[in-house]
């Protein structure tokens, strides 16, 4: 019965582990970002269409991403900055 205990206790801490660990994938916080870039243009009713985002991971708390968007009949690519802590994520667009 003490070694089954042990047992659950271990797997506990190992689930617990993986969870904290494992955070958003690039893909997820792409989408993620994406789709906080395109509410915050709607609330500021910015006319803006996304046609493609991309993000690469640049160190454990940083990405920097190409935004590809169409306004008014005319193409712009922009990038953005994202810092994440694990939970939360902050995106800018880089000047």
């Amino acid at each position: 019965m003490k070694r089954k205990i042990v047992g659950f206790i271990v797997f506990l801490a190992f689930c617990s582990l993986v969870v904290v660990g494992c955070g958003l994938s690039t893909e997820q916080l792409t989408k993620e970002v994406r789709e906080a870039i395109e509410e915050t243009w709607k609330d500021q009713d910015i006319h803006v269409q996304i046609d493609d985002f991309t993000l690469v991971k640049k160190s454990k708390t940083e990405y920097k991403g190409i935004l590809n968007v169409s306004a008014y009949g005319e193409k712009q690519t922009l990038t953005v900055n994202v810092t994440v802590d694990g939970k939360n994520f902050m995106w800018e667009i880089a000047e």
